[in-house]
């Protein structure tokens, strides 16, 4: 799964308490906007909303933390891909600091799975409207900073607060700058900058200061220079380095009035593939589990339906579509629910360190088997401690080694899977044996090798049922040109000496 837009925002307790009211309004303006139907309710389920898309709501809870609703669009796939956009509410029970004023986040997440990992992904996903349709609905907060979907002016008064928000540590997303030249006109400036800025709404905060005010900035930024520019201020500021200074890349005004479309992709492609990268806020950790969970116990239970009401039909000798003629209460009326699976592949996109290029043939093996559902948990269980050590190789907070060693000292704080269960290598004889070597060959990007190919010998058990075995095979690029790790496989155990 590759995410390629993801926002994340803040929002006081005033209008946390409206948030799942706000995520189900906005989610349905945006499917109507989109052109789809809108005949979902707020409860958990599966709806159809026309043109082939399916829409899944979801409900978690993690008792004494917070409370989560998300709405996720599955789009029928294009050209061999299946395109999701996810809206997520999650309400706090209690602020970790009672300095900060999120009480509750939306996330916004655009992403794109290739169909049996041949679709090719087209990475020049635009911002959905649905970012603006929220932020235009809520008083949206990133730490100390406010998102907002046209710039904010700014006059001298305004500065300190300014400084104090382009310094502060819950900071999480760059703020950006623009400072006209001396005696310029505002309105042209406000005019350019918005249009560089258009694809940027809740990822970036915006600010527009008139002269005077820039001239107040400069004075007191005493190494920060930005004068007919704009500016990307990275969070953790530090206004009285002049190393610090260099971080925070500006851009000079004549490039606005110039070159605007190089401007958009300069400022756009860095910052929003920076963003979908970025870790969640530490209250968010759990989210992904928690509906994860909660769809999978939705599924079960509407499994079970199913086959409650196929054994009710049986009995009665009605052939019939089970909750689709109106007289069954199922709540898979609108849409049959995913195998264990289709729910582990849909969740792909909730580990941004990751590429995973798995084709689907296997796992549908898997999904056949009587162990699906466990498989399927502990395959997810192995991608969050992979998406983990990921994500503290690029830190630089794990140095101790590959992913075997990072499972084998928990002193890291991440997320670990049983080391017991993880093989770094193959055996000699399997990899010597061009046959069961072919068999290891999954996909990779071309950065890594140019045939698009390359061994996985790294793998993890995900389950120990007779010849199936199943494997998730993986390959580490954490110090490679894609910094990520790579998984090629998930499925039943591939042949080896005892089996060839």
């Amino acid at each position: 799964m590759w995410v390629g837009y993801r926002s994340v925002f803040g929002v006081d307790w005033k209008e946390a308490a409206h948030g799942p009211q706000i995520a189900a309004d906005r989610m349905g303006a945006w499917l109507r906007a989109e052109g789809f139907e809108e005949p979902f309710q707020s409860e958990p389920g599966r709806y159809k909303v026309g043109n082939g898309a399916v829409l899944t709501a979801t409900e978690g809870v993690a008792p004494g933390r917070f409370k989560a609703v998300r709405y996720r669009l599955k789009e029928a796939p294009r050209a061999g891909v299946h395109w999701y956009t996810s809206l997520t509410f999650v309400s706090l029970s209690r602020r970790p600091d009672k300095e900060l004023k999120e009480s509750g986040y939306f996330l916004i997440e655009v992403s794109a799975r290739a169909e049996d990992g041949v679709g090719v992904i087209d990475e020049r996903v635009r911002t959905p409207d649905l970012t603006g349709l929220v932020l235009d609905a809520v008083t949206a907060f990133d730490g100390p900073a406010r998102l907002t979907t046209s710039p904010q002016l700014l006059g001298v008064r305004d500065i300190d607060e300014l400084i104090t928000v382009l310094c502060d540590p819950g900071r999480r997303l760059p703020a950006i700058v623009a400072v006209p030249g001396e005696g310029d006109d505002l309105e042209p400036w406000r005019v350019r900058f918005a249009e560089a800025t258009r694809y940027l709404p809740g990822i970036a905060s915006l600010y527009l200061l008139d002269d005077e005010a820039g001239r107040k900035l400069n004075g007191d930024f005493e190494y920060h220079w930005t004068m007919a520019a704009l500016r990307t201020f990275r969070p953790g500021v530090d206004p009285a380095s002049r190393e610090d200074a260099e971080r925070h890349r500006v851009l000079k005004g004549e490039r606005l009035e110039h070159e605007m479309d190089a401007v958009q992709a300069i400022l756009t492609h860095r910052i929003r593939a920076e963003a979908a990268a970025a870790p969640l806020p530490p209250p968010l950790g759990e989210v992904a589990d928690v509906l994860y969970q909660a769809g999978e116990e939705q599924r079960a239970e509407a499994a079970r339906q199913r086959r409650y009401y196929a054994e009710i039909d049986a009995e009665l000798g009605i052939g019939r579509e089970p909750g689709l003629d109106g007289e069954h209460p199922c709540p898979e009326a609108a849409e049959a629910e995913p195998s264990p699976f289709d729910l582990l592949a849909d969740s792909f996109g909730d580990y941004p360190n990751l590429l995973i290029t798995a084709d689907s043939g296997p796992m549908g093996v898997l999904d056949r088997h009587k162990d699906a559902a466990t498989f399927a948990v502990k395959a997810r269980e192995a991608l969050a401690a992979l998406d983990s050590y990921a994500a503290q190789r690029r830190s630089g907070a794990w140095e101790g080694g590959g992913f075997r060693r990072y499972c084998e000292d928990s002193r890291h704080g991440g997320r670990i899977y049983p080391a017991t269960q993880v093989a770094s290598l193959e055996s000699d004889t399997v990899r010597q044996d061009p046959r069961l070597a072919e068999q290891r060959r999954f996909r990779v990007p071309k950065a890594i090798d140019s045939s698009g190919y390359a061994e996985f010998w790294a793998h993890v058990k995900i389950g120990n049922s007779g010849q199936t075995a199943p494997r998730l095979h993986y390959y580490d690029d954490t110090s490679g040109p894609t910094g990520a790790v790579i998984v090629g496989y998930i499925g039943p155990h591939l042949r080896n000496t005892r089996s060839s």
